[in-house]
């Protein structure tokens, strides 16, 4: 992954990066076929409603009722799952859907990681709600967003690319010295 810009406050860092793949894949997720197809090539099951399931070399979310999102930190994994699931999902009623270049990804890290994301988002984030392997859809900062908890200190979040400045921006004023209070 390349750092694209990155800002340090006292209780956060913000990261952004800039292309990582996404593959959005829409199918029907209770024929065996189809979850044989992502389990064989991801590598990861499909994950229940509101949670993201991750290997080695990739994450599968949980989007909607029939629409995944795959990300991969290595550009050869991508292609591999891309070229795997199109030749493997071909005939059936399916969509897979290169969005690399239309998401940007942030990845937030501090002891308030929690305070910072709950001043935008109406998410529960208390430690026994929001946990590793959750993953929500909602808007923060007027922002349509996705994000995972990564580690107890740290979550990705991504959004469009055509609102990154302003979504970045955002993140750093919320997360600014002196304006975080410990509250999870």
């Amino acid at each position: 992954m390349i750092e694209v810009r990155k800002y340090n406050s006292k209780d956060i860092l913000i990261k952004e990066f800039g292309e990582v793949g996404m593959l959005t894949v829409r199918g029907d997720f209770f024929t065996q076929r189809f979850q044989a197809v992502i389990a064989k090539t991801c590598n990861v099951r499909i994950p229940k409603p509101l949670n993201i399931n991750s290997s080695k070399n990739l994450s599968l979310a949980w989007m909607s009722p029939d629409e995944l999102l795959i990300f991969s930190f290595s550009g050869a994994f991508h292609e591999k799952t891309k070229k795997g699931l199109n030749s493997s999902l071909k005939g059936s009623h399916s969509l897979i859907l290169d969005v690399s270049g239309a998401r940007s990804l942030f990845l937030v890290e501090g002891i308030l990681w929690r305070e910072l994301l709950a001043k935008g988002s109406p998410v529960d984030f208390r430690k026994n709600s929001f946990t590793k392997g959750t993953f929500r859809r909602t808007r923060m900062g007027q922002v349509s967003v996705a994000f995972w908890m990564v580690s107890d200190n740290s979550a990705y979040i991504i959004c469009g690319r055509s609102h990154s400045d302003f979504f970045y921006d955002w993140l750093c004023n919320a997360a600014s010295d002196g304006s975080l209070t410990k509250f999870f």
